[in-house]
């Protein structure tokens, strides 16, 4: 039986294919990259939480209050947060729509 794996991609990486950076530079490419993932991952970060209920969102801010590195987040994130990586396809998504719509808008 041949299981052929997708391949994974960062955030950073799909945000980067869905835009035309040709008319920025490289620094303003990223600029916006960090923008947009920083967006994304923060409004799947609330709805996660949101869906988790007052006991997750209550340790989240206890957790907070350690000042975390970005690892000890992610580790977080995944044991309470379990749907996490799907709440982030829905973010990306909604997103791409909403350029789509703003798009056609001009």
């Amino acid at each position: 039986m041949d299981t052929q794996q997708q391949p994974e991609y960062t955030l950073e990486q799909i945000i980067e294919s869905m835009f035309d950076f040709s008319d920025y530079s490289e620094e303003e490419k990223q600029e916006v990259i960090e923008e947009t993932t920083g967006m994304i991952t923060e409004a799947a970060l609330l709805r996660g939480l949101d869906q988790a209920g007052k006991s997750v969102q209550d340790a989240f801010n206890d957790f907070l209050e350690t000042e975390p590195n970005e690892e000890q987040m992610m580790e977080f994130i995944q044991t309470n947060i379990p749907d996490f990586e799907k709440l982030i396809a829905e973010e990306i998504s909604l997103f791409d729509k909403m350029g789509d719509e703003e798009i056609t808008e001009e």
